[in-house]
This record gives C-alpha cells, sequence and structure tokens, in this order.
C-alpha cells in the first residue's frame, strides 16, 4: 500500500451510501481503526448504525480535525481558536434530531471528540429548563406518585438548589 497520505478507505452507511475517506480521517474512528486492525479485508467497511447523513457530518467533523489532511492539501492547519468557532458553529446549526443522531453514530463509531461536542451541545440546551421542561424535551413521561417525587426532592434537596 501507499503511504497514508493517498490511501483512501470506503465506508458504507447502514442506508448503503459508500463514503471514500482518506485513511487518516478513517482512523479517527476507534471502531474504524480496530476493524482495520484486526481483521479487514480491504474492501469497505460497513458500519451498520450509521446513515449517511450521520456518516457524512461525522466525517466532516474528522477531515477538518485532521492536521494530515491539512497537510496533504497544503493548507495551514485552523488555529485552536478557528477550530473552536468551527466546532460550535457545525453543532449549533443541527436540529434536535440530527444532534441527537450523531450522539448515537458517534457513540458507535467512538469519536471522541465529536460525541464531546454533541454532548455538550444538548447540556447547553436542557441546563437552564426545569424538570418538566426537560421531560418534554426528551419525551420523558412523569410516572412517579406526587409522594415519590416529593420523597426524591427531599432526598436530593442539594441539587435543586
Amino acid at each position: 500500500m501507499s503511504n497514508n497520505t493517498t490511501t483512501t478507505i470506503t465506508l458504507r452507511s447502514s442506508d448503503g451510501e459508500e463514503f471514500e475517506v482518506p485513511k487518516e480521517v478513517a482512523l479517527m474512528s476507534v471502531t474504524i481503526r480496530n476493524i482495520i486492525e484486526d481483521d479487514w479485508d480491504g474492501k469497505n467497511i460497513p458500519l451498520y448504525n450509521v446513515e449517511s447523513g450521520v456518516l457524512a457530518k461525522v466525517i466532516e467533523y474528522c477531515k477538518r480535525h485532521s492536521p494530515a489532511i491539512a497537510a496533504a492539501t497544503n493548507n495551514e492547519a485552523m488555529t485552536e481558536e478557528e477550530l473552536e468557532a468551527w466546532d460550535k458553529y457545525f453543532v449549533m446549526n443541527m436540529d434536535n434530531h440530527e444532534l441527537f443522531e450523531v450522539i448515537m453514530g458517534t457513540n458507535y463509531m467512538v469519536v471522541q471528540g465529536l460525541m464531546d461536542l454533541a454532548c455538550q451541545r444538548v447540556a447547553d440546551m436542557v441546563k437552564d429548563l426545569s424538570i418538566e421542561e426537560v421531560r418534554v424535551f426528551f419525551g420523558v413521561e412523569n410516572d412517579f406518585t406526587e409522594e415519590e417525587e416529593a420523597e426524591i426532592r427531599r432526598q436530593n434537596e442539594w441539587a435543586f438548589k
């Protein structure tokens, strides 16, 4: 095989779309790295739990965060501040459904940076919500009786200050 900057790997999403990506980008996923190191047959790598829209987002993030890609294309890597601004813009422009799908996809693929970024976005969205608003946001039904809920609040008073 040639050097890593010219080697590409084909990733196949759960809905059958194929993405040819530089090896450095693919290796940013721990799951893909493990497949390549363990038993990869040199063909495409199926990602049964990641739909094409999510996979495209993960690839976009990984390309942006890959110093090898910047070097291979003779582009200077972004400064830390520029990358942070790009990251913020990247997750701010996802709707809730897409954001949750990215969290699930990055969890499956183990792309920790993007998972942390997306989870932080969700945390920021719910941090000032009441318990009822959080339940609505996540679609969680309150199945506690009034007495059970009062007891939980009493036991966890510190969390409600």
